[in-house]
Parts: structure tokens; C-alpha cells; sequence
């Protein structure tokens, strides 16, 4: 009734106020100890030894991890004491700094050990208990049960305003306590904790103005189990000796609770997805969860080439992943609601040889490039013979002409870190300079001091090679001073053309030949030694055969390997190459269309070639 009159006398206050809603439940998490051996140490931890003044209540056992005390085996949870040469050892499990929950009803199903000196607890303690002390931090016993007093189950609370005493409490009687289950739970809201056994209330604690010292009890707390033995509330006077709280019956030897299953509920406005969020092309065993469902019917969608290997219509899922981005989605239906959530997958390449090309420009396609010249200024991209031209005229230097490189994938360039640009100019209006910065998923970009400005500039029309190393180089001006590039999900680069206080009015044109990014400490990338051989390969886009040839037939010829490889770095054919004035053929007729890698080593020096087969 009390409740009753609180919020009617809730509504005539706020007479405009909208439509109650009754609580719903939903089971968010859950411990169902199905699989046999130690609690599952994600969850559980232990508190070990005597503690301090027998765990502040004078209690006479020891807790141990031993599986003879603490264990999950048939489907359920076993802590049992065990009297040894007159000495009691017990378990005591807890789930601090692993899993903790604010509001909703948590759920102990159990069946209680007999014996006079047992005592033991389902409980609840603040997760703040390490900060603020006990009984600042709250305590909620879900139920505690002695042996001496059998059948008789306490809900109780701890608080400051109580002297941390057992105050406020309430109790039932369960007869069957020791030879059945039944379902020990709080209902917890903001206002109001209700205690219950199998689904009927027994003690509701509802202070009518709440403040710390009644009411620590809007934080996060975490589980505990234990059975203790004697202590200040579970000692039988009968059987105490020395003036100690250790009145446990002389002929009990062992005492067993076992809890089937810890359930948690509470209300659920929206749902979210865990997972991974960055793969690597055709990653397997990926496991994506709904964070905050445990219950219901689940319906999972993943994009085009990603696969569902188990899981589907339930809160996890197994996928393999395909060489696509996307995203993973689910439509859940659970006791109060249908929710949907959805989690952007991003596939990320982690490179697996000397080199890893950004751009070659030997697909005739140079869509991944954008234009951002700025007002007053224009760019125009043409891509033939395996480069590409950059036609520019500029007027508003100031406006950071840029040419923008969106990569299909993003990158690991966490070790690949060193970048080699081979381009030329032949710079007749005297106004070309550039400069690159690497960005990362975010947008957070190499714009930092040092940053790598092509130079000195070679204006002679021939090809040179520019490198940087980006070691170190990671850290980002603006937007976020300070902020550091994410290498290891680099999405793109920006190419500043003419751009900023150093550039001026004016129009030329420059060309591309290939983006690569290496390790610094491995390899020398696409070096100058090979590809003085004019190395092709033909014809790109392939169906049946590569051919790779060279265009000029190097005095010197060292060994060279050849490797065909796929997105994952997976060796798919290799053959030496030993004469260069024979072209060397490759059979791809078997192989999926999609992007390879034509790599030629000698010795450190690699050469890496993209070829696209359909």
C-alpha cells in the first residue's frame, strides 16, 4: 500500500505526467555453470585464507580454490566445506572487477547445506567497497541461512545508517531448503529493494528520504557465494568452546550448497553489439554478442562473403569473414521488446611480404582518388602506361590544394612504415612542391612535424624515388593536437599539391608511378635495381595467364624468386626465374577472381606487382 500511495500521490502531483509503465525484465546475463571444472575464471575470483578476524565475523574456516571445496560439475555450481583433522576449509567466490550490476533482480537458484554451524550466503557487495569501506560501499544478503535456526532464510542490509548492524531485515520460512531448489532474488530499483523467494516478497526496504547513509545503493555491486562456518551469526552456543564463535556440531563433517544457475534482469531500453571491429580479409572465428540480451530469438545478418558458422538465433554468433567491410546486424525479440542493433566491420590487411602497394596505377582505374583542390582551383587525374598524371592549376594556394587516396581496406602500416613515392616533374612553372600525410579510420592524420615534403625536388622529367619513414612520425596537429595517427588502421593519404604560405599561382602537371609503403628494417622495397629491368606484367586484368617479361635485359641478373600471392598472403604458386630474356608465365585459370600480388625477390630486395584476375 505503501507504494501505492506514493505514486498516486506522484500522479495528482504531476497531473500532466504520461501513462505509468510497469516494470519488464529482461535476463541481460547469466551464469548457468555448464561446463565442469573451476568457475569460469572470466567471472569468479576467490577470497582466500582466514581473513581478518575470521572475515570480521570470527569465522572458523579456511577458503581454498581446492576443487574439493569449490566446482562446477552435472550443470551446477558446488561449494562445500569439509571438516580435515578438526579443521574446516570452505570456498568463497566472488565476481568483483569482473562482472558487477546497478538495478534489476538478481536471481540465486540454490539448494541450502543443513548442519548447525553452517552459514551460508548469496550476496551482494558495492563495487566501491575498496574506495569508500564497508558499510559505506552497501551490502544486499539475498539470502544467508544458519544451521542452527533451520528453515528460517534472511534477506538483509548493510548500510552506514545502520552501523553496518543487521537492521534492516526480514525473513521466510523454506522447510525444504536443504533437499530442494528455490530461487533466491532482489528486485532492485532506484527506489526500492524487494526481497523474494520464488517469485513471492518477504522484505521490501524502501527509505522514505533516501541519502547515503540509507541508501548506497545507486552503484554498481558485484556477486558473492560462500559457505562459512560459526561466526558471530552461524555459531551454536551448545557447541562453543574458549569463548570463540565456533559452535559447529562436532559430528558434521562436511556441508554442500549447490546453486544451479546466477541470473541477472533488468530493464533494457536498446541493445548493442560486442565484437571485433577490424579483421583481416577472411578472418575466421570471429564472435560477435548481443552486450545486453541473454534471452530471446535472435536473427543475424552479416554482409556479402562473410559466413555464419554457428550461433544463429541465439546471443552469439561465430562468423568467417569474407575480404569485404560491412556490417553485422541483429533483430532480437526478447520478453518486453524487439530490439535491433548493427556493428561496422571493417577489414583491415595486415601485410605479409617486403612491400605493400597503396597505388601502382596498373589497373587503368584511379577511382580511389579524389579531388579536393579547393575554390578557384582544379585537378585533373589521367592514368595510362601504369602511372598517373596530375594536372593542376592553381590560384588559391591557400585553399590546401589536396588530392585524397581512400584505400578499399584499411591498412596495418605498423611495421610497413617507410613510404616510397616514385614520381616526376618536369616543375616548368616552378610551382610544384607536395607533401603526404597518412590518415587513420578516424580522420586523425601525419600532419605533425616532421612531415614528408617530396624533396628535394627533381624537376629533370625523370623518375625519382622519395621515401620517409613514418616511425615516430605518427603524431597528428589538428584536429586534435597531440593525438596520435592509429597506424595500425591507416585508411588513406592526403597528397598536397602547391598548396599553403609556400605555394603560388600557377599551373604544371606531375605523374605517379607507385605508392609503397615497406618495413625499414627488412627490405629496400621496389628498388631501382629491378625495376631498371622494366618489369610487366601482362595482361592485367588476367583470366587464364600472367606473363611477367622485362623491357630491358639487365647486364646483371641476380636470383629472383616468384611468388603469386592472395590478399591474405597466402603463397599460391612460386617459380624461380633465372633467365629474364624468357618471359615468366603463371597459370591463374583455377584461382577466384579478385586481387593477387606478383611478388619477385632477390635476396632483401623485393618488387611487389598487383594484377587483377576475372
Amino acid at each position: 500500500m505503501k507504494q501505492l500511495s506514493y505514486l498516486s500521490a506522484f500522479f495528482l502531483l504531476l497531473c500532466a505526467a504520461p501513462q505509468l509503465r510497469a516494470q519488464c525484465f529482461e535476463l541481460v546475463w547469466s551464469d548457468e555453470f555448464s561446463i565442469n571444472g573451476p568457475p569460469n575464471p572470466a567471472t569468479w575470483g576467490y577470497d582466500l585464507g582466514t581473513g581478518q578476524g575470521g572475515w570480521g565475523n570470527q569465522e572458523i574456516q579456511t577458503y581454498t580454490s581446492n576443487a574439493q571445496n569449490v566446482r562446477v560439475a552435472g550443470g551446477m555450481l558446488v561449494i562445500e566445506a569439509h571438516k580435515v583433522n578438526n579443521v574446516w576449509t570452505s570456498a568463497r567466490i566472488q565476481s568483483q572487477g569482473k562482472k558487477s550490476f546497478t538495478y534489476g533482480k538478481v536471481q540465486f537458484r540454490a539448494k541450502l547445506p543443513a548442519g548447525v554451524g553452517t552459514w551460508p550466503a548469496l550476496w551482494l557487495l558495492g563495487d566501491d567497497v575498496t574506495s569508500e569501506g564497508w558499510p559505506a560501499c552497501g551490502e544486499i544478503d539475498v539470502m544467508e541461512h544458519v544451521g542452527k535456526d533451520p528453515g528460517r532464510v534472511h534477506g538483509s542490509l548493510h548500510t552506514p545508517s545502520s552501523s553496518g548492524a543487521t537492521v534492516n531485515t526480514g525473513t521466510i520460512n523454506i522447510a525444504d531448503f536443504a533437499t530442494n531448489f528455490h530461487d533466491y532474488e532482489v528486485r532492485w530499483t532506484a527506489d526500492a529493494i524487494a526481497f523474494q523467494v520464488d517469485g513471492n516478497t518477504y522484505y521490501t526496504y524502501q527509505p522514505a528520504l533516501q541519502n547515503p547513509a540509507n541508501w548506497p545503493y545507486n552503484n554498481g555491486f558485484f556477486m558473492i557465494m560462500n559457505i562459512a562456518m560459526g561466526g558471530i551469526f552461524g555459531s551454536a552456543d551448545q557447541y562453543e568452546t574458549g569463548g570463540l564463535q565456533n559452535g559447529v556440531d562436532p559430528g558434521l563433517t562436511t556441508a554442500r550448497m549447490e546453486v544451479d544457475y546466477v541470473r541477472v534482469y533488468q530493464e533494457v531500453a536498446s541493445v548493442a553489439i560486442s565484437g571485433t571491429e577490424n579483421v583481416t580479409p577472411f578472418a575466421t572465428g570471429l564472435a560477435y554478442t548481443v552486450s545486453n540480451l541473454a534471452e530471446g530469438t535472435f536473427n543475424w545478418t552479416v554482409p556479402a562473403g562473410a559466413v555464419i558458422t554457428a550461433g544463429q538465433g541465439t546471443p552469439t554468433i561465430t562468423v568467417n569473414w569474407g575480404d569485404s567491410s560491412g556490417e553485422v546486424a541483429v533483430a532480437a525479440v526478447g520478453a518486453c521488446n524487439t530490439y535491433t542493433a548493427s556493428l561496422g566491420v571493417n577489414t583491415v590487411t595486415v601485410p605479409q611480404t617486403g612491400s605493400y602497394i597503396l597505388d601502382d596505377f596498373e589497373d587503368s582505374n584511379h577511382d580511389r582518388w579524389t579531388a579536393n583542390p579547393g575554390a578557384g582551383n582544379s585537378f585533373t587525374f589521367t592514368e595510362s602506361d601504369g602511372a598517373l598524371s596530375i594536372a593542376y592549376a592553381i590560384t588559391a594556394p591557400g585553399a590546401i590544394p589536396t588530392a585524397v587516396l581512400q584505400l578499399e581496406q584499411l591498412v596495418d602500416l605498423s611495421t610497413y612504415s617507410k613510404m616510397r613515392v616514385r614520381a616526376k616533374t618536369f616543375n616548368t612553372s616552378g610551382t610544384v612542391s607536395m607533401r603526404i600525410d597518412l590518415f587513420d579510420q578516424q580522420g586523425t592524420a601525419t600532419n605533425a612535424s616532421p612531415v614528408f615534403k617530396l624533396e628535394p625536388l627533381q624537376d629533370d622529367g625523370q623518375y625519382t624515388i622519395y621515401e620517409h619513414d613514418f616511425s615516430g612520425d605518427w603524431l597528428s596537429s589538428s584536429p586534435n593536437i597531440g593525438a596520435l595517427t592509429d597506424s595500425s588502421r591507416i585508411a588513406g593519404l592526403n597528397l598536397y599539391i602547391n598548396y599553403g604560405l609556400f605555394g603560388a599561382a600557377g599551373s604544371d602537371e606531375l605523374w605517379l608511378d607507385y605508392i609503397e609503403m615497406v618495413d625499414p628494417q627488412v627490405v629496400n622495397g621496389l628498388s631501382e635495381v629491378l625495376a631498371a629491368a622494366g618489369l610487366e606484367v601482362y595482361p592485367n586484368p588476367a583470366q587464364h595467364s600472367l606473363t611477367l617479361r622485362t623491357t630491358t635485359i639487365p647486364a646483371q641478373w641476380p636470383n629472383v624468386t616468384c611468388q603469386l600471392y592472395n590478399q591474405q598472403g597466402v603463397t599460391l604458386s612460386a617459380q624461380p626465374w633465372t633467365n629474364p630474356s624468357v618471359p615468366l608465365a603463371f597459370d591463374v585459370r583455377h584461382f577466384p577472381a579478385g586481387v593477387y600480388f606478383l611478388s619477385l625477390q632477390a635476396g632483401r630486395t623485393v618488387v611487389t606487382k598487383k594484377v587483377i584476375l576475372q
